[in-house]
């Protein structure tokens, strides 16, 4: 009795988050698809208006194209720097080595309060109002993080295998490029999804190192249809729903790796 106790309180826990978790995404895409006024609203009919007038819109597609290419920028540019940092912590003995831990701590500073050095030294360089401005914040927030993460990737493959390559006559790189990255192959991919979505989801960099309205990313985009005399909540749910789709499809179809990488980096 006291399993079968334990098994239900288990399940209704993981109903409620269920429910928590995907109610505001259903009732977003329910609205997305209600008619507006004037539309035949409230008739129970399935209406795509509001995906035709986002569809229809040049800006929206643009700021699609501007958070594509940041998101793909922050990823290409922070694997590879993820990748050595990563390797180096889990097969290096070096001074401070014992301090790598404090790149835990720098995803969990606040943005806001190191946004104003930031938007001053961007100006000073002269990428402020760039998209490359946005994918180097992207990058530097995102980076320590995936540093500890492919670490954790590394630990848990048997450095055997590399000291076999080595005695072989490969160097430490070429090691690192034929043994480690193609059975951290997952890692990686987990990596580059957490990455991806960081920095697709992000709003704070783009408002605050561009200022042009055709350099706005997708979560600038949604605040648009918030106004002073009311809310489009039937083009709010739609876009929502279409920043929404690309992340989830790429978990979707990578989820195996990811759930993969992700396991891979919890033991030596």
């Amino acid at each position: 009795m006291k399993a079968r106790l334990r098994a239900g309180l288990a399940w209704l826990g993981i109903l409620l988050i269920g429910i928590v978790v995907f109610f505001p995404i259903a009732w977003g895409v329910k609205t997305s698809l209600t008619a507006p006024l004037g539309l035949g609203g409230g008739s129970g009919l399935i209406h795509l208006q509001n995906y035709r007038y986002i569809l229809s819109q040049p800006l929206f597609l643009l700021y699609v194209k501007n958070s594509v290419i940041v998101s793909l920028g922050a990823v290409l540019a922070a694997i590879p720097m993820a990748i050595l940092g990563g390797y180096a912590l889990a097969r290096f003995d070096f001074p401070g080595k014992r301090l790598s831990v404090l790149l835990l701590v720098l995803p969990l500073l606040p943005a806001i309060a190191v946004l104003v050095p930031l938007i001053v030294y961007m100006r000073r360089v002269g990428l402020y109002n760039t998209l490359l401005a946005v994918i180097l914040a992207n990058v530097v927030f995102n980076t320590p993080f995936a540093v500890w993460m492919v670490r954790g990737f590394i630990l848990s493959i048997p450095i055997e295998i590399e000291e076999a390559a080595t005695i072989d006559g490969c160097s430490r790189l070429e090691a690192l490029w034929q043994i480690d990255l193609p059975l951290a192959a997952p890692g990686m991919i987990a990596v580059g999804i957490f990455i991806f979505i960081n920095s697709w989801n992000n709003y704070l960099y783009a408002f605050a190192f561009t200022t042009s309205p055709e350099l706005a990313v997708l979560p600038q985009a949604l605040l648009r249809f918030l106004g002073a005399w009311g809310t489009n909540y039937g083009g709010l749910t739609a876009a929502a729903t279409l920043a929404l789709l690309p992340p989830a499809a790429l978990f979707l179809l990578s989820q195996r790796w990811f759930i993969m990488g992700m396991l891979a980096g919890t033991g030596k």
